[in-house]
């Protein structure tokens, strides 16, 4: 009877041990699948407001793309027009520049004619005074060495010709533009005052008409 009063408190403390032990482990098992089940929950809201979230991003390329789109269909617009409106520019100075090129040609035929008549008339008026001075063939031949010499005519460069007419034309514009803006020509040959639409085009380059192009927006 004293053995088994001694033992049993040793196998309740024992028994109360298992079950203390099969309690928390059943705890830490429930924690775990609860902490796994939070996550498992918390990484599906992540995936939905991410799915949500790149559908936004999305939207927002697409948004941004169209735009793009519709700037750079309104910039080729642009381009387009300054080019048409440029080579219309171009053929008007190529119409204006055949028209002063011919009209210096004549100038300078009318001039050569001019020199022609007048070589005739001195000739005319040098013959007429050899016939007039007598019969001395010393003085005839005397007079006769000092016939007048036919003008040259130099070869006729048509570069220098339309260098000279450009620079007077440019010349005459930069007056001009002085004149309606009310600065001086020198002002505006070294470029102060501001040209719409540059003669030489050309020389222009596609970055300087994008950034004209760009500055300008679409009209």
């Amino acid at each position: 009877m004293n053995d088994s009063a001694g033992n049993h408190p040793t196998r309740f403390l024992a028994d109360l041990t298992q079950a203390m032990r099969s309690t928390a482990e059943a705890a830490r098992l429930s924690t775990i699948e609860q902490c796994r089940l939070d996550a498992q929950a918390y990484a599906e809201q992540v995936n939905a407001r991410t799915k949500e979230e790149s559908e936004q991003f999305r939207k927002s390329a697409d948004a941004d793309v169209a735009t793009i789109r519709e700037q750079s269909k309104a910039r080729m617009e642009l381009i387009r027009q300054e080019t048409e409106r440029r080579i219309s520019r171009r053929r008007e100075l190529l119409d204006r520049d055949l028209e002063e090129f011919n009209a210096a040609i004549g100038v300078e035929v009318e001039s050569v004619q001019h020199r022609v008549e007048a070589f005739q008339s001195e000739v005319a008026e040098f013959f007429e005074r050899l016939l007039q001075g007598g019969a001395d063939p010393t003085v005839f031949a005397t007079m006769a060495s000092q016939i007048p010499d036919p003008p040259s005519f130099d070869e006729l460069d048509p570069n220098t010709l339309a260098s000279d007419l450009r620079a007077r034309r440019q010349q005459a514009e930069q007056e001009a533009r002085a004149t309606a803006s009310g600065t001086s020509p020198a002002a505006a040959s070294t470029g102060e005052t501001k040209e719409a639409l540059p003669d030489h085009w050309w020389l222009d380059s596609p970055a300087k008409l994008a950034t004209r192009a760009h500055s300008e927006g679409p009209q």
